[in-house]
């Protein structure tokens, strides 16, 4: 900035100054500055960051992620992949969906063995891009391997043997036996394309990286109070950030959002176990009204329940007890509860993902409504979202928030 520039700041801040407008004079400053050349980063085009004496740094980026579960984070990765420089923001704690999510990928889904939805085109994109990441990480937390399903009653094994050679054929293998930990008289089936995102280290491996490009953020934020829209961008003062655009993905949480705050949500509370089995070496998902989980060595993960009154993080012994008796009528083998937690799963309407812009303010996006499925949901539509929010595309009309608004 040229020396008259910074004369004129002085006369400035001694105005707003005596005034006690200081805020103000920061954004001034912002204004100003925009004026003149400065230092860019290499990717986004956009100023990295902003000093101001007697006044908090605004630092510049593209985009900020408020949430870091598997919606944010996706997200994130999905932007930074387009050279985008986002700030992730996070309370980082441990109740969340996210945190607990067995990570579960299936081709099969429901009482009814229905292909799940969109299956040709999620499952592609999730298996490039967690693949992706463990290469680019060096960690693995994508494991791919057949999950197996045991037939619950003679309805469930004829229902399958309808499908198995229409709409499911490839994805399923007749077992008719299965190991003898097992109860299954009627048999089960394999889902050969079923896979296993380890979420928690999937969240903590990206974290990492995050962190490692100064782009990790821990905060509890007020979206109704440090939140400022400003014409072109978005400006969270109390922690010194400007970015062009902000993305709400907080999963469920109510009544604290002054841009999305009336979407309504059908989500559902649910329990999950962690056992000790020993002798238990079973290293597929196993699935039968429940599922049971490996989770390494004799450790296993089991759950779970689905309950939408009490919306709350609090584990119960009701929800305990429905997960035991639904293992024991098919494990043969005994138990012990080592771990019991609860999450609410962010289920918007039929338990599709909901994307895109605000349609009165653009600078503030949502990305929500994942549900039960967010591990194999996520990549795809994180990355459609990407491409939204830098005017590629528009949101598919289905799942645009804009039409949840406004119901």
């Amino acid at each position: 900035m040229p020396s008259w520039g910074i004369g004129v700041l002085v006369v400035v801040w001694s105005s707003y100054s005596a005034s006690g407008r200081l805020p103000d004079f920061q954004f001034f400053v912002v204004r100003l500055w925009r004026q003149f050349p400065q230092r860019r980063s290499m990717n986004s085009g956009v100023p990295t960051s902003l000093h101001v004496d007697g006044c908090k740094p605004l630092e510049r980026f593209d985009f900020v992620t408020v949430g870091q579960g598997i919606a944010g984070t996706t997200l994130a990765w999905q932007l930074r992949r387009r050279g985008l420089r986002v700030l992730v923001i996070d309370r980082e704690v441990d109740d969340g969906a996210s945190q607990i999510a067995a990570g579960l990928i299936t081709p099969v889904t429901g009482k009814r063995l229905a292909k799940s939805w969109r299956w040709d085109e999620l499952h592609p994109a999730a298996v490039a891009f967690y693949r992706s990441l463990e290469d680019e990480t060096g960690t693995a937390f994508f494991h791919e391997r057949p999950s197996l399903r045991l037939f619950a009653d003679e309805a469930e094994r004829d229902e399958y043997h309808r499908r198995a050679d229409g709409i499911n054929a490839g994805l399923v293998r007749h077992m008719p036996d299965v190991p003898a930990h097992f109860n299954a008289p009627l048999g089960g089936f394999e889902m050969l394309h079923a896979a296993r995102l380890d979420v928690p280290r999937y969240l903590e491996v990206s974290r990492e990286q995050f962190r490692k490009h100064d782009s990790y953020l821990v905060a509890d934020v007020d979206l109704a109070k440090d939140v400022e829209l400003v014409t072109d961008c978005v400006r969270l003062p109390r922690l010194g950030v400007e970015a062009r655009g902000l993305v709400v993905c907080r999963g469920f949480t109510p009544g604290s959002d002054p841009w999305f705050g009336n979407i309504r949500f059908n989500a559902a509370k649910g329990e999950i176990l962690t056992l000790r089995i020993p002798g238990l070496t079973e290293d597929r998902v196993i699935h039968r009204g429940i599922w049971l989980a490996p989770a390494g060595g004799d450790l296993f993960r089991c759950g779970s329940t689905y309950t939408w009154d009490d919306l709350n993080c609090v584990p119960t012994a009701v929800g305990r007890a429905e997960i035991e008796a639904k293992l024991r009528t098919f494990l043969r083998v005994p138990f012990e509860v080592i771990d019991h937690r609860a999450a609410v799963r962010p289920v918007i309407d039929a338990g599709y993902p909901v994307l895109g812009r605000h349609p009165a303010f653009q600078q503030i996006a949502y990305f929500n409504g994942l549900g039960s499925k967010g591990s194999l949901l996520a990549p795809f539509f994180a990355n459609q979202l990407a491409g939204c929010l830098i005017d590629e595309r528009e949101p598919e009309p289905d799942l645009d928030v804009r039409r949840f608004l406004a119901k």
